[in-house]
Formats: structure tokens, sequence, C-alpha cells
């Protein structure tokens, strides 16, 4: 079930005792994400673009008690969740970083070589490629899964932040919501978007986005 969830994220319905609800951004901006370069576990720090959008987020969750924040270890993740966490402790997890995306890193996916391009595309679909050093896809979906389950086990309620990768987010996602790796490709969160999933013992998972005029389109 997917809902929008308008304006600052405490408009959000008031939790039951028992539900754990979970915030999950996306590191801000870095000059490679402006070039279009694939990142995976190459360490890349915020722009200036970045940095004001981790404000941003800070600001949009202005009042809500977190129990919680958790980063990767990748500076872009960390130094967004430093901006936001205000004085919840943070936690900086290995198992939350991008996927290793061996020799396609750096790669500029948009006026570099269409062959390369091409070639990364059709060897990042294949969940069995670790990518010449890099880490397959099911790889990748079982380490993120892991990161879910630990963090999990230490809030079983409550309202944490996760501050994750482009990729990373889809594998939480698929991970919390049981989506196919079809469905979990479809998902497309930008540096400045969050969501919100809120789970319910013995329920259904709900996600929430976070609405604001820049992606009134997304309605």
């Amino acid at each position: 079930m997917v809902m929008a969830l308008m304006g600052c994220a405490r408009h959000a319905p008031e939790p039951g005792p028992a539900t754990l609800r979970i915030y999950l951004a996306r590191h801000g901006q870095t000059d490679w994400n402006v070039e279009l370069r694939l990142q995976g576990r190459t360490d890349r720090h915020l722009n200036d673009t970045g940095r004001q959008q981790a404000a941003k987020l800070a600001e949009a969750l202005a009042g809500i008690h977190l129990d919680a924040v958790y980063s990767s270890t990748l500076s872009r993740s960390r130094e967004t969740a430093e901006i936001v966490r205000g004085t919840a402790p943070l936690t900086s997890l290995d198992g939350l970083c991008e996927r290793a995306l061996g020799r396609f890193e750096g790669l500029q996916v948009v006026g570099s070589d269409t062959t390369q391009v091409a070639e990364y595309i059709r060897r990042s679909n294949d969940p069995e490629d670790t990518l010449d050093g890099g880490e397959s896809g099911s790889q990748f979906f079982a380490r993120v899964r892991d990161a879910v389950q630990t963090i999990r086990q230490q809030h079983a309620s409550g309202t944490l932040l996760i501050v994750g990768h482009g990729g990373t987010n889809q594998m939480i996602l698929r991970a919390l919501l049981d989506l196919t790796p079809e469905q979990a490709d479809t998902i497309r969160q930008a540096n400045d978007e969050l969501y919100l999933i809120e789970i319910d013992p013995g329920s259904t998972p709900r996600l929430w986005k976070r609405i604001t005029p820049a992606n009134l389109a997304d309605l």
C-alpha cells in the first residue's frame, strides 16, 4: 500500500504503541550525481546542494523524536545523517552501503561510451554477475536484507531514520514490503525525497511518500 504524505512528515497519523516507523531517506547530492556517474562503493562527499538538501530534510523531520538513526559507512550517507540526526544516536552499517559495481564505478551513464553503458545495463540485471570485482544483485540484496534484520532486532517499535543510497533503498523496501526484484527496480528515489514505512505486528506494512510542491506530479 503506497500513500502520499503531504507537507511535513510530522503530519502522518499517530502510530500505535507497537508500531515501528522507519523514515527512509537517500543521501544528499554529490558531484557524481550531477555528472550521472555510477558511484557504487566509491566514497564521495556531499556537494553544496547535497548539504542544503540534508538541512531541508532536518527541517522536515523537526519535532519528530527519532530513537535512532542509521547510515551506511560511506561519507555521502553518513554526512547526510549527521546533519539530520539532532541528538539521536547514529550507527553506520557497512550493510547499508551502495552496491559495489566493480569496474563500472565512475562510469558516466549519459554522454559516455554507449557500448560500455549497454554492457553495464545488461550485466547489472543478471542477479549473479559480480561486475568484474563488484557485487552481484543477489549478494547485494542479501547484504542489505541482513542489515535491515539487524536493525529490526534492535527496534521492535519506535521511530527510526535510515539514510541510504538509491540502490540500497530499493533493497530495503524490497525486504520490508516483500517486493519482487522487478517491483523494486521501478523505485526511483531522488536525493531530496523521503519515504515512511509503518510496520504493525500482524499487518501489511504501509508505505508513505512525502509530497512537496516539487513533486506534486507524483500524486
